[in-house]
C-alpha cells in the first residue's frame, strides 16, 4: 500500500548553541494541551485556542540528519456548526490540523503542508516546548527551490513524468528553428507556464529533446519523477516536496517510527540541497 505526504520546510536561524536539540524536542512532546492565543469573538466571549504535540519519535542514530518526528494538534479560526432541533450551536473542533513534523538536529524542520495550518505555528511551538527565546527574525521558510535545485532532481531522477516549465522573462528560450522549437517560443511569450505530461501509466519524458532543452532554458516549476525502484515523488518551484513511500511488506505492528524513517530518507536529497 502507497502513501504519500506533501511537506515544506524551514529552519532556525540561531547560533549554534541555541538551536534546540533533537533530544530536547522529543521530550517537550507529552501530548499535553497548551494555550496558543486567547481573543475576544464578536459577542465578547473570550475564545481560546489551543495546541500540544504528540506521538514523538526519537532517532539519534543517523551520522547525518538525527531527527525527531511528532504530530502537531492545534485549533484554528474554523468551527463546526450543528444543528440542535431548530438552533444552530457553534463547537470547536479541536485538532482540526494535525501535521505530522520532523525537526532535525541542524535546526532545519519539515511539516505537513495541510489546508487551515499556519506555517508560523510550528517553529513558535517548538521554541514554546523547548523554552527558546526567539523572535519571527530567528527562523525562516524556504518558500521556493533554486532553478538549481529544481535542475538537480531532473537529473538525478531516471524517469520524470510530468514537467512544468515557465519562459524565463517571457523570452525565447528553445534553441532552433523547428516547427515545434518556434511554436514553443510563441506560445511563451503568450502564457506564463506549460506542462509536459507522460500520460498514462506515465510515459518517461527524460531524453526527449525538447524536454531536455526545457531543462537547460527554462524555468522548472514542477516535477514528477523516481529514482531506481522509488515511487513516484512531486517537487514545485513554489518549495514543497511530495515524498511517497510502500507499506505493501510492512509487519502489520509498525508504527510511528517506521514511517518517519521512510519520511526522513525521502526527504533526505531536499534536505541535503537546502542545507
Amino acid at each position: 500500500m502507497s502513501q504519500s505526504e506533501r511537506f515544506q520546510f524551514g529552519r532556525f536561524d540561531l547560533p549554534s548553541g541555541e538551536i534546540p536539540s533533537v533530544e530536547e524536542v522529543y521530550e517537550a512532546i507529552d501530548g499535553e494541551w497548551q494555550t496558543r492565543k486567547e481573543e475576544e469573538d464578536e459577542t465578547g466571549e473570550t475564545r481560546v485556542f489551543q495546541e500540544r504535540g504528540r506521538t514523538g519519535y526519537l532517532s539519534d542514530t543517523h551520522s547525518e540528519y538525527e531527527f525527531c518526528s511528532f504530530y502537531y494538534g492545534s485549533d484554528t479560526e474554523n468551527s463546526i456548526v450543528v444543528r440542535d432541533g431548530d438552533e444552530e450551536v457553534e463547537i470547536s473542533q479541536r485538532e482540526l490540523v494535525l501535521p505530522r513534523v520532523l525537526y532535525f538536529g541542524n535546526g532545519m524542520f519539515a511539516f505537513e503542508s495541510l489546508e487551515d495550518l499556519i506555517k508560523h505555528w510550528v517553529p513558535q511551538f517548538i521554541a514554546e516546548k523547548t523554552d527558546t527565546s526567539i523572535t519571527p527574525d530567528d527562523y525562516f521558510f524556504y518558500n521556493t527551490f533554486s532553478q538549481d535545485m529544481m535542475r538537480d532532481f531532473y537529473d538525478r531522477w531516471d524517469t520524470v513524468t510530468v514537467f512544468k516549465f515557465g519562459s524565463p522573462n517571457g523570452e525565447s528560450a528553445f534553441e532552433g528553428d523547428s516547427p515545434l522549437a518556434t511554436a514553443l517560443n510563441e506560445l511563451a511569450e503568450d502564457v506564463s507556464n506549460q506542462q509536459f505530461s507522460g500520460g498514462q501509466p506515465g510515459n518517461n519524458l527524460k531524453g526527449a529533446d525538447i524536454v531536455e532543452n526545457a531543462a537547460e532554458n527554462m524555468q522548472i516549476l514542477k516535477l514528477h519523477g523516481s529514482r531506481d525502484e522509488e515511487l513516484r515523488q512531486i517537487i514545485l518551484s513554489s518549495g514543497t516536496f511530495q515524498a511517497a513511500w510502500s507499506e505493501t511488506d510492512w509487519p502489520e505492528d509498525a508504527g510511528t517510527g517506521r514511517r518517519s524513517e521512510e519520511i526522513r530518507q525521502r526527504l533526505l536529497p531536499v534536505l541535503q540541497r537546502l542545507d
